[in-house]
């Protein structure tokens, strides 16, 4: 999939305007960076289109330690919304993202997250 491909999916899932998903894409998608460890986020970089992998191959500092609530809460302050609408975006670009991938390193990227991450990629039977 194309960095064009992925961000129209984005808006067509989400019903966002394209500069809306470009906005939430970026927050959804650095968030999950600062979130995974660099290895775990290096590997999800190499199966993205370039500014994605970008994105998430961005902080290479250590992990940090969010769980969902957490995670939400980031997205929430970087793209200025309220948690219920942060989830809900969160969902959309992560089941984007899950289509994305291989199913390989979708188990391993579910594996490195608290269970209630696979939910959000809408992987519940992978908690």
């Amino acid at each position: 999939m194309t960095y064009g491909d992925f961000m129209a999916t984005v808006r067509e899932r989400g019903a966002y305007a394209a500069d809306e998903a470009e906005r939430i894409v970026d927050a959804v998608i650095a968030t999950l960076g600062e979130r995974l460890p660099p290895a775990s986020a290096g590997h999800l970089a190499d199966q993205l289109p370039t500014p994605l992998a970008d994105l998430i191959d961005d902080s290479g500092a250590a992990a940090r330690t969010w769980g969902v609530s957490e995670f939400v809460v980031q997205v929430a302050e970087e793209t200025e919304q309220d948690e219920e609408s942060a989830e809900q975006d969160t969902r959309v670009v992560f089941s984007v993202l899950a289509d994305q991938i291989s199913g390989g390193e979708m188990n391993k990227l579910i594996s490195q997250l608290p269970s209630g991450y696979a939910d959000l990629f809408g992987h519940a039977e992978l908690s």
